[in-house]
């Protein structure tokens, strides 16, 4: 019974990291971007550009808590320290340091690693309109709103 048990609990966790995304690869990431994909991102500031300012709790956590910040994932102990629960959290960083530089999406990592298909890990990649949402609220000072 015991034994059966474990077998379950290990199943279920190695089919969250198969399937969830969850997991830290030192190979590279489980989620490669194809070369030919081709992004058609905007780098700008979205107020000049005329497009609305993602808020933080309405447009930027919503995308977080569903595709990042996942049991085993970017959640307090997740890998590299980096958790995306909260405002705070996605501010303080990882272990690495910050990992969003307010008015600078180019030089975020937190941007870098969803560009590059990196992040969420060996699930599908976010759309083109939440990366969108995610550069124009880092390009627009990051702020809690």
């Amino acid at each position: 019974m015991i034994k059966t048990k474990i077998f379950a609990v290990l199943l279920i966790a190695w089919i969250s990291v198969s399937f969830l995304g969850c997991g830290d690869s030192e190979d590279g990431p489980v989620n490669p971007v194809e070369p030919d994909v081709e992004l058609e991102l905007m780098y700008d500031d979205p107020a000049q550009a005329g497009r609305p300012v993602p808020s933080f709790s309405n447009d930027i956590l919503p995308i977080l808590t569903q595709r990042c910040a996942l049991s085993g994932c970017h959640v307090a102990g997740g890998p590299h320290g980096v958790d995306l629960r909260t405002y705070e959290s996605v501010q303080k960083g990882g272990e690495h340091g910050a990992i969003v530089v307010a008015g600078n999406a180019a030089e975020s990592e937190m941007v870098e690693e969803i560009v590059e298909g990196n992040m969420p890990l060996g699930g599908p990649r976010l759309k083109t309109a939440q990366i969108q949402l995610i550069i124009d609220w880092v390009n627009s000072g990051a702020n809690n709103d």
